[in-house]
């Protein structure tokens, strides 16, 4: 399939899942959650979700409710979607802002402790 396909499903699950989570997911009061990519399979057989949680300490509660309910997301994607195939979905959490900020943070400090600096 080609890429340009892939990056169109991408975005549709994005913005559809994104819609889902706000009209029909409670999550913890004071947790911030958002899509950040989606990343799908050539065969449209898997998608990788990738979320932000904020503050990260609801980080599990929100992927194990979120993986309860997996069956009902599905069910919506095929209701709201006109795809030949809806892929399995994984749900992870995005680590690249956490190793951006801790990279960020280490070339603070390299900085800091350059002599002349």
């Amino acid at each position: 399939m080609s890429s340009k396909r892939i990056n169109q499903i991408n975005s549709l699950l994005h913005q559809k899942l994104g819609e889902i989570f706000l009209s029909e997911f409670n999550f913890p009061a004071g947790a911030l959650v958002s899509i950040t990519r989606a990343e799908t399979t050539g065969d449209l057989r898997h998608a990788k979700i990738y979320l932000s949680v904020i503050p990260d300490k609801f980080s599990g509660g929100v992927l194990a409710l979120i993986n309860k309910r997996l069956p009902f997301l599905h069910h919506e994607l095929m209701k709201q979607l006109v795809l030949q195939r809806i892929p399995t979905l994984h749900f992870v959490i995005d680590e690249r802002e956490k190793k951006a900020l801790k990279i960020e943070a280490l070339l603070d400090r390299v900085k800091r402790e350059e002599p002349g600096a």
